[in-house]
């Protein structure tokens, strides 16, 4: 009960670069402290990998602090890291120095809405491949986000990202939006509240069509996942806990069933996949 009374509890409200200025030294604890977090950081890092495997010039939009960004650099990738979070940045500099991969990843403080400077910076149809990990729902909407990212791919490359989603088949299973009403009834809205360690930020929750709809002239699509599919929220993480040793179990089995429908369109956060079109259509 303790972390229900934590997640009706309100927070100040704050953009998100403040938010995650204030995380950014702390980050890597949430990892170890929360296990949905966790598990959802593995799930995407291994999509994400699976997507760009092909790209060697890779833009990533919302980097943090660099989980990612520092696993693909290392596999021989360069990557140019926007994230409105300074201190986020420092910090991946900082890390990414230490491995020796400074010379792999150049970093540019931009949110996604500013993504239109880089073509100045870098030209059109630059990139092998983008992605954007649980980071386009900070912004108040999709917007210029997918002709943007269009114009900064090279035709026929990919373009992954996870977008907070409006139906959450284990928010629902678990009555969160009656046990936690302020995020539950939020998402199902399409505006909430999202907990950042001490402080909050708005985001919006999409649904399909509106996600589709955003990104089809520009876009085709090649795959969809729930991330997590039936794993609670992350703000419901000591069910996961509570589970001892089946979590292991339920974690494999969010996998397996993560990519079938109906369970990959309701995630807490769906993970899209699509691939830049040749030309309009």
């Amino acid at each position: 009960m303790a972390n229900l009374r934590a997640a009706n509890r309100p927070k100040e409200i704050v953009d998100a670069a403040d938010a995650y200025d204030a995380l950014a030294p702390r980050y890597e604890n949430l990892l170890s402290d929360n296990p949905v977090i966790a598990h959802s950081a593995r799930v995407s890092l291994e999509l994400v990998s699976r997507a760009m495997a092909d790209a060697e010039f890779l833009l990533e939009i919302g980097s943090g602090i660099g989980r990612e960004t520092l696993e693909l650099a290392a596999r021989g990738k360069r990557i140019v890291a926007c994230d409105p979070s300074q201190e986020s940045l420092r910090l991946l500099q900082d890390r990414a120095a230490r491995q020796g991969l400074n010379n792999r990843i150049e970093t540019r403080a931009i949110p996604a809405s500013g993504l239109r400077e880089l073509v100045d910076e870098f030209g059109a149809h630059a990139f092998d491949g983008s992605f954007s990990s649980f980071a386009l729902s900070y912004e108040p909407s999709l917007g210029t986000v997918p002709e943007d990212v269009w114009t900064l791919l090279r035709p026929g490359a990919p373009f992954f990202c996870s977008i907070f989603n409006r139906l959450c088949f284990a928010e629902l299973a678990t009555g969160a939006p009656f046990l936690v009403p302020r995020r539950g009834f939020g998402r199902l809205v399409g505006k909430v509240s999202l907990s950042i360690d001490q402080l909050a930020v708005r985001a919006r929750a999409y649904t399909t069509r509106e996600v589709l709809d955003a990104f089809r002239r520009r876009f085709t699509l090649a795959g969809v996942w729930g991330m997590p599919a039936i794993v609670p929220p992350h703000y419901l993480h000591r069910l996961l806990t509570a589970s001892g040793g089946l979590r292991t179990a339920w974690e494999g089995l969010d996998r397996r069933l993560n990519s079938r429908w109906p369970f990959s369109l309701l995630g807490s956060h769906t993970g899209w996949l699509f691939v830049s079109r040749l030309q309009i259509d």
